[in-house]
């Protein structure tokens, strides 16, 4: 029984794809017409080839590249599909697991973005000093310590932490926080040494360095500009803890909201001073 052909243009018309396409698969070896004229150089195709163009359009959609496409169609084995799907599965769940955590990561980046825009434009949002139990954050955390000669700068410490989420392979999300060993140091800006953390989704990667801080008593506020001024907002902190009677451990956490990720402009800096206390005061 001889078989039935359609032209190159036929199977055009009734698969609905253009004509350049077709020619492409045949270049890569997708879909190869099953006879070529020798006189005209038509492309003809048998009804069962044009049959796998459906299937060819369906793994397009679902994602597929044309080479696993291609090994597909080919073999139309029950086996190589269940395994090629299974393998298919486990990326396209990789894929949604790593859509998530982005997903999450910009909202809590949103979020932040808001808190530092409501302190910048609301009357009396900073200068408030309130006594509060900080959250308790999982975090990446390494320390930095500054060469002889280098000043205090937030991009030292951001460089770092991103090679070292890049290095480590883990999802973090804002906001970047420092803690200095001696609160008069940070003051006097004479430091040496400063601890970096910011928060990491609590299902990464297994192993990697984390620390859980926080879950403190401390008292705190906002300092609204340039780093340069802080140590006035910290004397502002001291003597509000001396005439309340509070004890201090002698150290001091920084949580930048807004910070030179965000803006170019130093006086649109928020920052949130949080100084740990030892005791209630009486």
């Amino acid at each position: 029984m001889e078989l039935e052909f359609l032209t190159i243009g036929e199977v055009s018309k009734l698969c609905n794809i253009p004509v350049k396409t077709l020619r492409y698969y045949d270049e890569i070896g997708l879909l190869r017409p099953d006879r070529i004229s020798n006189e005209s150089h038509y492309r003809y195709y048998s009804k069962q080839s044009a049959l796998k163009i459906p299937l060819i359009k369906y793994y397009k959609q679902l994602g597929f590249k044309l080479d696993d496409i291609k090994e597909l169609i080919q073999e139309l084995d029950i086996g190589i599909l269940s395994n090629f799907f299974q393998k298919e599965l486990t990326s396209v769940e990789e894929q949604m697991d790593a859509l998530r955590k982005k997903h999450f990561a910009i909202t809590e980046w949103r979020k932040l973005l808001q808190d530092g825009e409501a302190y910048l434009t609301q009357p009396g949002a900073t200068g408030r000093i309130d006594l509060r139990t900080i959250p308790v954050y999982k975090t990446v955390h390494f320390r930095y310590r500054l060469e002889d000669g280098q000043k205090h700068e937030e991009m030292l410490y951001s460089n770092s932490f991103v090679e070292l989420c890049q290095r480590s392979d883990v999802f973090a999300y804002g906001p970047f926080m420092l803690h200095f060993d001696h609160l008069q140091e940070r003051m006097d800006g004479n430091f040496r040494e400063v601890d970096c953390y910011t928060s990491v989704i609590e299902d990464d990667q297994p192993g990697v360095h984390t620390q859980v801080i926080g879950g403190f008593q401390a008292i705190t506020t906002v300092h609204k500009g340039g780093y340069g001024q802080i140590g006035e907002t910290y004397g502002r902190l001291l003597d509000w803890a001396e005439r309340h009677n509070f004890a201090l451990r002698g150290s001091a956490y920084e949580r930048n909201i807004i910070d030179p990720w965000s803006t170019r402009v130093p006086e649109h800096y928020v920052t949130e001073l949080i100084v740990p206390i030892r005791s209630l005061g009486a």
